[in-house]
C-alpha cells in the first residue's frame, strides 16, 4: 500500500512538514511496510518555499532583512539557477508569526522585507520571480516592498514618504527612477484569494482584523488603501489584489504581474502527478476546514487531483467546522476532526501532534 500526504500546514500549531512527519508517524505504527510519499504543501503561505523547492528544485538562500516592525532578522527563499527561476515566501519575512501579539500595529507593519528579498533574487539573476501571498502580518498595499526595490513614495509637496500605511492616504506621486533593474524580469502571484483591494471583500475589511486592527483602524485603513490605488492608477477590483495586504495589487498593478492559485502550482507540477498516480491513497488536511475550503483552498484543489485520477482521498483536519461537507461533493472519501468531545480546542492544538498520530493510527487500520 502506498499512501501519499499533501497537507497544508495547521496555521499557528505546526508547518506541513511537522504535518507529514506526525501522520507518516501514525502510519508507520500500524505497519512499517506502508510505503509513504510526503509531499508538504502551501498555496503562498507557511511553507511555500519547502513546498516549491521539493516540487521544483533550487537553492535555500538566507538573507537578513527588515521584518515588519523595523528589526531584523533572517528570511529565506528559493533560487532554481538552471531556470532562473525564484520562489519568495512573503511569509518568511513580513509573516504574523514575526511579530509578537502583545506588539503588533497594523499601523506601523509593513512589507519592506519582502522587496529585500526580491532584491537579492534579482541580484542572482532571477528571471522569474513567484510570490506566494499568504500569512501577512501587514496591510501596506506594497509600499514597503516596492520602497525596497527602489521606488519612492512623495506627498504633495514632493517630499518622501516613510513606507508603511500611515502614508498610504498622502501619496501623490512615485518616482521610480532609482528602482532595480526589472528589464525582463517576470512576477507572478501565487495564491488562494481572490478579493478586491477595497470595500467590504477588501484587504482591510476582510483580514486586517486577524492581525490586530481595531474596527477604527480597519475603517481607516480601507480608506487610505482605496486613496493610495487613485494616486497610483491601481484598479482596486481586479481579482487577487487584496492578498496579502494589498501586496497582491503591487504585484499585479504595479509590477505587471500575473496571478496564480498556489495550489494549482503543486498539482500541477510533474512530481506530484506521477506520486498521485502510483498512489492507493492521499491524506490532505489544515488548521481548520470549513465552507471556504471547497472553494479553490489547496485542500480542496489536492482532493480533485486525486478524484480525477481515481485515487481514495481522506480530508484530516485540525477541526471541522459549518460547511466542511462540501469537500464530499467534490471528491473526499472520508474527512476526520483532531478535536472531539474528550479535548477543547485549546487542548488540541497544544497537543496537535499526538493527536494527529493517534488518529492516523485509528483511521490506517482500517484499510
Amino acid at each position: 500500500m502506498r499512501v501519499m500526504l499533501a497537507p497544508d500546514s495547521y496555521k499557528g500549531c505546526l508547518t506541513s512538514k511537522e504535518v507529514c512527519a506526525a501522520i507518516t508517524e501514525g502510519i508507520l505504527k500500524v505497519s512499517d511496510s506502508i510505503d509513504v510519499v510526503q509531499f508538504p504543501s502551501s498555496d503562498g503561505g507557511e511553507g511555500f518555499c519547502d513546498c516549491m523547492r521539493n516540487i521544483y528544485g533550487g537553492d535555500l538562500i538566507k538573507r537578513e532583512v527588515t521584518f515588519p516592525l523595523g528589526n531584523r532578522g533572517f528570511a529565506e527563499f528559493v533560487f532554481n539557477k538552471e531556470t532562473q527561476t525564484a520562489f519568495i515566501e512573503l511569509a518568511s519575512a513580513s509573516g504574523l508569526p514575526l511579530v509578537p501579539k502583545e506588539e503588533r500595529n497594523i499601523l506601523v507593519a509593513n512589507t519592506y522585507g519582502t522587496g529585500e528579498l526580491i532584491c537579492e533574487a534579482v541580484k542572482l539573476g532571477a528571471t522569474n520571480i513567484i510570490i506566494g501571498l499568504g500569512g501577512s502580518a501587514t496591510n501596506d498595499c506594497g509600499i514597503g516592498m516596492l520602497s525596497a526595490m527602489g521606488m519612492r513614495f512623495l506627498d504633495e509637496d514632493g517630499y518622501d514618504l516613510i513606507p508603511r500605511p500611515t502614508s498610504l492616504d498622502f501619496v501623490k506621486s512615485v518616482d521610480k527612477s532609482q528602482m532595480i533593474d526589472l528589464a525582463g524580469v517576470k512576477f507572478t502571484a501565487a495564491c488562494d484569494v481572490k478579493n478586491p483591494l477595497c470595500g467590504k471583500n477588501g484587504a482591510a475589511e476582510v483580514f486586517s482584523r486577524q492581525k490586530g486592527a481595531s474596527e477604527e483602524e480597519v475603517a481607516l485603513l480601507d480608506a487610505w488603501t482605496f486613496s493610495f490605488a487613485s494616486a497610483l492608477g491601481i484598479d482596486p477590483d481586479i481579482a487577487g489584489s487584496g492578498a496579502a495586504g494589498g501586496v497582491g495589487a503591487a504585484v499585479l498593478s504595479v509590477l505587471g504581474g500575473t496571478y496564480v492559485s498556489g495550489a494549482s502550482l503543486l498539482v500541477n507540477s510533474d512530481g506530484f502527478k506521477k506520486a498521485l498516480s502510483c498512489s492507493d491513497l492521499l491524506i490532505t488536511g489544515e488548521g481548520n476546514s470549513d465552507y471556504q475550503t471547497a472553494f479553490g483552498k489547496l485542500v480542496s484543489v489536492v482532493v480533485k487531483s486525486a478524484n480525477e485520477s481515481g485515487v481514495k482521498s481522506i480530508v484530516l483536519s485540525g477541526g471541522l467546522s459549518n460547511g466542511y461537507e462540501a469537500l464530499y461533493d467534490i471528491g473526499a472519501d472520508e474527512c476526520y476532526s483532531l478535536v472531539s468531545e474528550n479535548h477543547s480546542v485549546d487542548y488540541c492544538i497544544e497537543h496537535a501532534y499526538e493527536l494527529l498520530i493517534e488518529k492516523t493510527k485509528e483511521i490506517i487500520s482500517r484499510f
